[in-house]
């Protein structure tokens, strides 16, 4: 049975396409830096649509955050005034400075009296990925971006430009885009016809070439979720050994070892032996960890392979994430809220 003692958590892992709020509560054992989950019991949780500002707005922000918090309350059978913290990840957050303020007013009235904080979710993943410890996280999903914090704490991001700018390099997205991009070419004849192109047709509904631009443009409005959608026919065309899916495979691996590169240069990770996930490798120059979310890395080897390969040759290693972004948001729910 709850006693009044208890203190509720609520981490909201926020994105484009969905928001994962989880409610959880300490019980005896969990670490005093929160850096281990083993203490730490979710009770509650709920999911609803992409919470990105940019889509819904501020005012759908704040609709969308307070009916989170009641849903995921309701769930666990607790009322909205037992939640001790809330820590919410978003997409997009911190990326218009400008716009910061109308999040923050926008939280603010959807959670009232409840203590809060925030950060773009890039460190939800980071800290779930490696519960805590040092190192690095690299999302790709629709988007992609990176992330890093090094053993003195400092935290760096690299990527998450604007698909329309070019950037999300090695998303979904990026990984459909080139599909299409690849069917234009082989249906002019500047590239040989390959299984990718009739996996487009098929995959499209088309019934002639140039339809391909009317699904995309007019029907689909140029929809980046609906886009990245077409990124599974890539790793089937893979699997079928087509030559182009080969090439944007290895290419997605480089374009998302690339931002671990750049994090894991600007960091300056230094004895990881001691402090990172390889305590006790008894090396002072131990692999700096690299984990991967997202649905990219849910294609596995064909792409985290290329990917593992690139960062060792940089002083990285790919390891699996301990835990998901929204049991990261969590865990920072907890770190925050015991300060």
């Amino acid at each position: 049975m709850n006693t009044p003692e208890t203190k509720y958590y609520i981490g909201i892992d926020g994105g484009g396409t969905k928001t994962k709020f989880l409610l959880g509560r300490l019980i005896e054992g969990y670490g005093e830096d929160g850096a281990e989950t083993s203490g730490l019991e979710v009770v509650g949780e709920y999911t609803a649509g992409g919470c990105h500002y940019m889509q819904i707005g501020f005012d759908g922000l704040e609709e969308l955050m307070r009916k989170g918090i009641e849903a995921v309350c309701e769930n666990a059978g607790i009322k909205t005034e037992e939640v001790a913290f809330v820590y919410a990840g978003f997409a997009g957050y911190g990326d218009v400075v400008s716009d910061q303020p109308m999040i923050d007013e926008a939280m603010n009235k959807a959670l009232g009296d409840i203590p809060f904080a925030m950060s773009n979710d890039s460190e939800n993943a980071l800290e779930g990925a490696l519960s805590g410890r040092p190192g690095i996280n690299i999302i790709a999903g629709t988007g992609s971006i990176g992330s890093g914090r090094n053993e003195s704490g400092e935290f760096m991001r690299c990527g998450g430009w604007h698909y329309v700018l070019g950037g999300d390099e090695g998303s979904a997205y990026w990984i459909a885009w080139n599909l299409l991009k690849e069917y234009s070419r082989q249906s002019d004849g500047r590239d040989e016809k390959t299984l990718l192109y009739e996996a487009v047709n098929r995959a499209l509904d088309l019934k002639t070439d140039d339809e391909m631009v009317t699904r995309v443009v007019n029907e689909w409005h140029l929809d980046r979720t609906r886009i990245a959608g077409l990124a599974p026919v890539v790793s089937q065309l893979y699997e079928e050994g087509d030559p182009y899916a080969i090439e944007i495979l290895n290419d997605c691996a480089k374009e998302l070892a690339d931002l671990a590169i750049v994090l894991h240069d600007k960091l300056g990770f230094e004895n990881m032996s001691e402090s990172g996930s390889n305590a006790g490798a008894g090396a002072a120059d131990a692999p700096v960890p690299v984990s991967g979310t997202g649905g990219v890395f849910k294609i596995g080897s064909p792409v985290t392979e290329p990917f593992d390969k690139i960062l060792r040759e940089h002083g990285m290693e790919y390891v699996k994430p301990a835990h998901t972004p929204d049991m990261g948001a969590l865990m920072l729910a907890v770190k925050h809220g015991q300060v």
